[in-house]
């Protein structure tokens, strides 16, 4: 039997991939180390946004959760948009479709919540964290539902995550797309026919 985990760690280490010596690289990636945490005091990082653009990583069962310390480097809206990639994957169940990011905030105070992607709008130096599962929910300290993927936020901080029930094997590796949302800038106006007396 393949050991996934082994052969990731292996293969990727556990690194920070950084743009080429000369600017080239059109991204800079953060690899998920051995198995991240699940919990704030577990997460991986801190991974500095957006130079660092994509993190990769691999769920390993549907009771998996990964959950990344991110530091916004200027205040901006930070999207979040999740692939899997299909050659390192081994699901019959698991898909794209299926994962969901959460975003806290340092505290764990859940902030938003999406199937596939998910946004939202930072300050400068601010500290949050970044969560990825295949289905289970974030829980609150009365074992309540704190963000659920259709984007309903609730009160409390991230204590916990559902329990998944029968585990079904799996193995979905992951890359997450981290971009700064535009804003289209507004045509300005124009005075038409009015001149100056």
């Amino acid at each position: 039997m393949i050991n996934f985990k082994s052969l990731l760690t292996t293969l990727m280490g556990g690194k920070t991939l950084p743009r080429g010596l000369d600017n080239t690289a059109s991204e800079s990636t953060f690899i998920e180390d051995v198995d991240t945490g699940q919990l704030i005091s577990s997460a991986q990082g801190p991974i500095s946004v957006p130079t660092i653009d994509t993190i990769e990583g691999s769920l390993f069962s549907p009771a998996d959760i990964d959950l990344y310390q991110l530091e916004s480097e200027r205040q901006a809206f930070l999207k979040f948009r999740v692939v899997q990639n299909p050659l390192l994957s081994v699901s019959s169940v698991s898909s794209v479709s299926s994962l969901s990011l959460f975003l806290f905030d340092a505290m764990g105070k859940g902030l938003a919540a999406g199937i596939g992607e998910v946004g939202f709008n930072f300050a400068e130096n601010e500290t949050f964290y970044l969560g990825i599962s295949d289905g289970l929910n974030p829980l609150n300290s009365a074992g309540e539902v704190l963000l659920s993927p259709e984007g309903e936020v609730y009160t409390g901080t991230l204590t916990g995550w559902q329990e998944p029930g029968i585990v079904i094997p799996i193995f979905t590796h992951y890359k997450i797309a981290i971009e700064i949302e535009t804003q289209a800038v507004p045509e300005p106006l124009t005075m038409v026919g009015q001149g100056v007396a």
